[in-house]
């Protein structure tokens, strides 16, 4: 019995060694990976806003009820914005990205300037209660900031040829599967639960919603709704998540890695939120930069 006891308790000692040697493995092995990748370093940094397009209807199609429309240039919402700029402001940027078309650097430029002058804006794409105006510019010219920098990209689906298989999107459009209604419908339901949420909430509130990670891993689901369309022979749905959704998000962010100049940059993007399930994903994944996180700066 003693002997049995004893092969028991050393068996128990054995179990016990290995699962220390393997913790202490795992954790060497972490240690060295942080010193591969040079975790230890300075690396440009990356502060993440998702936002909604201050300008409502004049941006996106307008689907907001009259009743819930937002007025960003009203004195209630302009002092939340002031205050959501002094928030920001604490990370101490030294170059803010924009929802804007690099086609449009110049223009944007020039509209800066003529902000931080105190003229009168103008002209085409200028929109007064826009977020890139009303926080982008207002952040900037506070931070004493040269310029912002243009990253919007577009999908290249369409300017495939006639042999891809996204082309043939138009064979599946009416594809039978109920699911497609049904998740519709609940993502109808959910866009007029945030038209509630963005009118009676305060921004700062607001945008904390807009950037917690269940709503944006949320916000890909539509998407992720349609892979299913078309065969095993033709993956349209899959092919038209890759050329649309993906690869216009991981454009964004080769657009952000060409403004680095720095290994102390600190870079905000404000960009719309739903595309920053993605882009953090891609900036999380990156040897090249540490994401931050912006809830440390929005509540």
């Amino acid at each position: 019995m003693l002997i049995k006891n004893l092969s028991l308790f050393l068996l128990i000692v054995f179990i016990s060694d290995v699962a220390l040697a393997q913790k202490m493995s795992i954790g060497r092995a972490d240690k060295r990976q942080q010193e591969i990748f040079e975790q230890d370093k300075p690396k440009p940094q990356v502060l993440l806003l998702g936002i909604f397009h201050f300008a409502g209807e004049q941006v996106d199609a307008n689907t907001t009820p009259a009743n819930l429309s937002l007025d960003m240039l009203s004195a209630g919402r302009q002092q939340q914005i002031k205050n959501l700029t002094k928030k920001l402001a604490a990370f101490k940027p030294t170059k803010i990205a924009i929802e804007v078309s690099p086609n449009l650097q110049q223009y944007y430029d020039s509209l800066y300037h003529e902000y931080c002058a105190g003229k009168p804006l103008t002209g085409k794409y200028f929109k007064p209660a826009d977020e890139t105006i009303q926080l982008g510019f207002r952040l900037a010219k506070m931070l004493q900031l040269e310029k912002l920098y243009a990253v919007n990209a577009q999908a290249f689906r369409f300017k495939l040829s006639k042999a891809d298989s996204i082309l043939t999107f138009e064979k599946y459009k009416d594809q039978a599967d109920s699911s497609f209604t049904y998740w519709d419908k609940a993502y109808d339901a959910e866009k007029s639960h945030q038209d509630s949420l963005a009118f009676f909430l305060p921004l700062n509130k607001y945008l904390e919603y807009l950037n917690s990670p269940p709503k944006q891993a949320k916000s890909i689901g539509r998407w992720l709704v349609t892979t299913k369309r078309g065969t095993n022979a033709e993956p349209i749905g899959a092919d038209g998540f890759i050329t649309r959704y993906f690869n216009r998000n991981v454009r964004i962010y080769s657009n952000v890695q060409r403004i680095v100049t720095s290994k102390n940059d600190r870079i905000l993007v404000i960009y719309g939120a739903t595309h920053m399930y993605m882009l953090k994903q891609l900036f999380a994944a990156s040897p090249e930069f540490e994401l931050k996180d912006i809830m440390t700066y929005l509540k």
